[in-house]
């Protein structure tokens, strides 16, 4: 029996549940993709409706990719016998009932993460802790949505003892839908913040919506909550399973000292479970990412580790975080984190990068989906900048209360621009040797397009 999902399996699934499919040779899928360009031979291509275009307008190019199967509300032209294709009428609710039966065909302990900032990274370092004992699997890149997250369960395997799934949200119901097609037994909860305002309205809506992982939970579950939020904690007296807070507060029940900086080589800090106290090193740096940290503990405890072993899996664990260090032409070192940007994801940065030696230059985008609360919290962020960093750069219209205010705070050297490049080719002209230059901003910047020219490759 293969461990992998195969075209035989999609074919039995869709077709019992009343989809019309064209069945091709019995192969293993081995992924999922949504983005006909990053198709891998082994995939399974799902034609999802978007708000710019139709994924079905893609199927034909996912198909000669490799793609060895396609769910779409309509057949793409021509004959593929190669290839198994499923036409069904809401491709999202198709692949995510396929997800669920392969999850339950593999049965892994399924652990789930979600919260406003860090939830990335918490999944990474949970996965890469929980490697040191458990076959893992984890949901990869970005791979968190009604959309998304189904894609990422088609990787599992039969032989995969857990699986580390990232669960985001930008819609009412989103988190309770992701619940039902994953069934996490253990989930944690980072933070509840701003992100994603301009579309539910408010803070509360939020909070509703990020706490339904732990509200999922069954009875034998764990919730892994953080005590140091306390909209995070006020879920508590709801819950039927068992609770595992963290962070620095005293009713924690994994209580953190005191966090040292190691610059770019990590944190450490001492952690407190029961009558244990460990000293724990972890590879992440910035104090802003100890609460990832402190998820992979409490998961790895929950699936039976001792405090002690799960320290020492997190020294060891090999992680592929969201920020790379790259080393610039000019000698200069680039952190690039410039994936996702939130006020507390960017504060934690900006904190991060005031502790580091050199020339401390930070490269900054817009914060998005702040709704009402975008100028005050880029306003804000502009305070914390002017102590963070020796140049700031900022780039876009909404980053010019950033600029103001750090100028307003004092900070001697703010540097705004209209466009990104702009900004980055004045940065990159003033790169020397030991200056750490921090890139961060929202996705839909696309600030990738600046590494390059800051690295001195354009």
């Amino acid at each position: 029996m293969s461990q992998h999902l195969t075209t035989t399996i999609v074919v039995e699934e869709m077709t019992r549940r009343g989809y019309r499919v064209l069945p091709g040779p019995a192969v293993e899928v081995t992924g999922g993709a949504a983005d006909s360009r990053l198709v891998q031979p082994g995939d399974l291509f799902c034609a999802f409706p978007g708000e710019q275009t139709d994924g079905n307008l893609y199927v034909a190019d996912a198909l000669r990719a490799g793609a060895v199967a396609a769910i779409c509300s309509r057949p793409p032209e021509g004959d593929w016998p190669g290839k198994t294709i499923v036409v069904a009428p809401d491709p999202t609710r198709a692949v995510g009932e396929l997800a669920g039966a392969w999850r339950r065909a593999c049965n892994p302990e399924v652990v789930g993460i979600t919260g406003t900032v860090g939830k990335t990274t918490a999944k990474e370092m949970t996965a890469a802790t929980l490697a040191d004992r458990f076959r893992t699997h984890r949901s990869a890149g970005n791979l968190n949505s009604r959309e998304g997250l189904p894609l990422a369960l088609l990787s599992l395997r039969r032989d995969h003892e857990v699986s580390v799934l990232e669960m985001a949200m930008d819609s009412p119901g989103e988190i309770g839908d992701l619940c039902r097609i994953a069934a996490p037994r253990i989930g944690a909860v980072l933070n509840i913040g701003l992100t994603h305002v301009s579309k539910l309205g408010s803070i509360e809506a939020i909070q509703r919506e990020k706490l339904d992982l732990v509200r999922n939970l069954p009875p034998d579950g764990c919730a892994i909550l953080n005590a140091d939020d306390p909209r995070v904690v006020s879920v508590v007296p709801e819950l039927k399973c068992p609770v595992m807070t963290f962070g620095e507060h005293e009713s924690a029940t994994l209580r953190r000292g005191p966090v040292t900086e190691n610059g770019l080589l990590g944190t450490s800090f001492d952690v407190t479970y029961a009558d244990s106290t460990e000293r724990v090193t972890a590879p992440l740096p910035g104090a802003h990412t100890v609460p990832a940290v402190l998820t992979a503990l409490a998961a790895a405890i929950a699936l039976g580790r001792t405090l002690r072993g799960a320290a020492s899996a997190v020294y060891n664990a090999n992680v592929e975080g969201r920020a790379r260090v790259l080393t610039a032409a000019s000698g200069a070192t680039i952190i690039d984190d410039r994936y996702n940007s939130s006020p507390a994801s960017l504060a934690g940065a900006l904190l991060m990068l005031r502790g580091l030696k050199g020339r401390r230059i930070a490269f900054l985008g817009r914060m998005a989906e702040l709704g009402e609360h975008e100028v005050d919290e880029h306003r804000k962020a502009g305070e914390v900048a002017a102590a963070s960093c020796d140049v700031l750069f900022c780039a876009g219209e909404t980053c010019r209360p950033l600029a103001d205010a750090a100028r307003s705070a004092g900070h001697p050297d703010v540097r705004w621009f209209p466009a990104r490049d702009e900004a980055a080719a004045e940065a990159a002209a003033i790169l020397r040797e030991g200056d750490i230059v921090l890139v961060k901003a929202s996705r839909g910047e696309a600030f990738e397009a600046a590494i390059p020219l800051l690295e001195g490759r354009q």
